[in-house]
């Protein structure tokens, strides 16, 4: 895969989320935000990600050094019937996380924010989609807390996985999953004339 040009300051330490672009030719400059998860809390999931995603973007940027010239920020949540559940604070809360998710449909809401460094100009997107698990048993619990995959995942768990086994069906974003929503990345950098090697999608839409 060619490199892009242009390098990537991405204000995230998600593994996934590093080893996704990698695998796309994007050169990165990791600079992991430090941001109070919960300041957003009283928003809608859906604007609370876009939220989250474009303070980690602008607090990356204050301290990074320049170039990059384009700051990649990202959050995921995960709601039901209302609730929403952020990352587990311990083995036992991941246990009540997935016990309320088994047998049922929920979403999972991921923000992407592109930040111009140069000019301050944010481009954000939210990726929304739904995820039916299976009903799970005892075993199947106690045997993915084993795992540790939990650790760090929003929702407790992570569909690129062993948790893959429990998904029944989705309706939208495999990436967005993930956590990083690829389509509207791609929109974003489009739009705002990222160079990139396969040609520029100029119908591409967030």
């Amino acid at each position: 895969m060619d490199r892009h040009p242009e390098p990537l300051l991405l204000a995230s330490a998600s593994p996934r989320r590093m080893e996704t672009l990698q695998k796309l030719g994007f050169t990165l400059v990791i600079a992991p935000a430090d941001v109070d998860e919960s300041i957003y809390d009283e928003l809608p999931v859906s604007r609370r990600v876009i939220a989250l995603a474009e303070l980690k973007a602008r607090t990356s940027s204050a301290t990074a050094p320049f170039p990059p010239v384009w700051a990649i920020g990202a959050d995921t949540l995960v709601s039901l019937d209302g609730k929403v559940f952020g990352k587990p604070a311990d083995e036992d809360d991941a246990r009540t996380m997935l016990a309320a998710l088994s047998g049922k449909t929920h979403t999972v809401s991921s923000g992407i924010c592109v930040l111009d460094r140069r000019t301050g100009e944010l481009h954000s997107a939210v990726s929304e989609t739904l995820v039916h698990f299976s009903s799970l048993d005892t075993i199947e619990f106690d045997a993915y807390l084993a795992t540790g995959e939990w650790q760090g995942a929003a929702g407790a768990y992570r569909i690129q996985e062993h948790a893959a086994f429990f998904v029944e069906w989705l309706e939208g974003s495999f990436s967005g999953v993930v956590g990083l929503p690829l389509h509207e990345f791609y929109a974003i950098l489009s739009r705002i004339g990222f160079p990139f090697p396969l040609g520029k999608r100029v119908d591409a839409t967030v």
